[in-house]
C-alpha cells in the first residue's frame, strides 16, 4: 500500500509544485512585462460586477479603481469613466452628451486626459460651448449590452444626446458563461486559456472578411438582435426628446486597403432607416499608417494619437 501510495502522491505533489512554480514565474513576468489578457482579467475581477440581466451580462463597479495596462480607471458614482456628477450638475449644460459602447471610447490602454470623451470638453471649452460629454464606455460590450445597461441603469440622467460608439464587433453574439476557479484565480488558467483560444483566433483573422459577412447577413442572429437593440434604443430617444448620433468606429489593424466597410455601408444604411445622425470615423482615420494609431501594446484599441483625431473629427461633425 505504500508503494502504491507513492506512485499516486508523488505525481500529484509534483504537478501541484510546478503548476505553483509556474504561477509564481508568471505573476512575475506579468509585473515587468504587461500582458494584454492578463490585464483585461484584472479588469473584470477589479471593475466589473456581475449582474443577473443576460442582456447587460456586467457593469462597472461604482467608485471603484484599478490600474490596467499602465493606465488608472477609476469609475464615478454611476460606475462611469469620468467625474463624478448629478442631474443638477448635467442642467447647466446646453447639450449633454452620453457616450455609449466598449472599450474603445473607455479608453483601454490611454490615460483618462488623452481619452476622445476628455478631449471633446476641451474642444467645447475652447469654442465657448455649453457642452458636456460623459464616459459610459464599458469593457467587453456590444450593442445589446450597451444599450440595455443605458435603459437600465442610466436613462434616469438627463442628457439630451447620446453617441453610439459603434464598432465592427458590435453584432457579435457575447455568451455569458462562467469562469472556473482555475482561470477565475490564475494567471496560468488565462494563459493556457487564451493558448487554447487562440488556434480560433488566428483562424478568425486569416478568415476575418468571410467572418464579419456571416455576422452581418440579414438572417444572421447576431446583426437581427443588434438591428433590434439599435431601433429600441432610437425609440426611446425620439420619445424622450433625445437626439441621437452614432459614430462608426473602424478596426484600426488594417486601415488601407480596409476589407470590412461593408460593415459601415451597412451599419449607415440602418441609420438612414432610423433618421439617426451617423458619423463615419473611416475617412479620417483611413489614410494614416495604422500602426501609428495602436496602443504601444499593438491591440485593437487606438492610442493617445488616435482618440485626439476622433475627438476632433467628432467635434467638427456635431459642430
Amino acid at each position: 500500500m505504500k508503494k502504491i501510495s507513492s506512485f499516486i502522491v508523488l505525481p500529484i505533489v509534483s504537478i501541484i509544485f510546478s503548476l505553483i512554480v509556474c504561477e509564481i514565474i508568471l505573476r512575475i513576468k506579468h509585473v515587468v512585462n504587461l500582458n494584454y489578457d492578463i490585464e483585461m482579467w484584472k479588469y473584470a475581477k477589479e471593475l466589473k460586477i456581475k449582474v443577473d440581466d443576460k442582456t447587460i451580462g456586467h457593469v462597472h463597479r461604482k467608485n471603484g479603481s484599478g490600474s490596467f495596462q499602465g493606465v488608472n480607471i477609476t469609475t464615478n458614482n454611476h460606475g462611469q469613466r469620468d467625474i463624478n456628477y448629478d442631474n443638477e450638475f448635467l442642467r447647466k449644460y446646453e447639450k449633454r452628451f452620453l457616450i455609449i459602447g466598449s472599450s474603445i471610447p473607455l479608453g483601454w490602454g490611454v490615460k483618462r486626459e488623452n481619452t476622445y470623451p476628455y478631449l471633446l470638453n476641451e474642444l467645447a471649452k475652447k469654442n465657448n460651448k455649453k457642452w458636456i460629454f460623459i464616459n459610459g464606455g464599458i469593457g467587453n460590450y456590444n450593442s445589446q449590452r450597451y444599450v440595455n445597461n443605458y435603459l437600465e441603469n442610466w436613462s434616469n440622467l438627463d442628457f439630451n444626446h447620446i453617441i453610439i460608439n459603434y464598432f465592427v464587433n458590435d453584432a457579435e453574439l457575447i455568451e455569458n458563461t462562467k469562469t472556473n476557479l482555475f482561470i477565475k484565480h490564475t494567471h496560468l488558467g488565462v494563459v493556457l486559456w487564451k493558448l487554447y483560444k487562440s488556434f480560433d483566433a488566428a483562424l478568425k483573422r486569416e478568415n476575418i472578411v468571410s467572418y464579419y459577412e456571416n455576422i452581418y447577413k440579414e438572417n444572421s442572429e447576431g446583426f437581427k438582435i443588434n438591428s433590434s437593440e439599435l431601433r429600441k434604443l432610437n425609440e426611446y430617444c425620439k420619445n424622450n426628446n433625445i437626439k441621437c448620433i452614432l459614430v462608426n468606429m473602424p478596426d484600426i489593424h488594417q486601415l488601407n486597403p480596409y476589407k470590412l466597410n461593408f460593415i459601415n455601408k451597412k451599419i449607415e444604411n440602418l441609420v438612414e432607416e432610423f433618421s439617426i445622425k451617423y458619423i463615419d470615423l473611416l475617412p479620417v482615420l483611413q489614410n494614416i499608417d495604422e500602426k501609428k494609431l495602436w496602443n504601444k501594446y499593438q491591440d485593437l484599441h487606438p492610442n493617445s494619437l488616435g482618440h485626439d483625431i476622433i475627438s476632433k473629427e467628432i467635434f467638427e461633425k456635431l459642430n
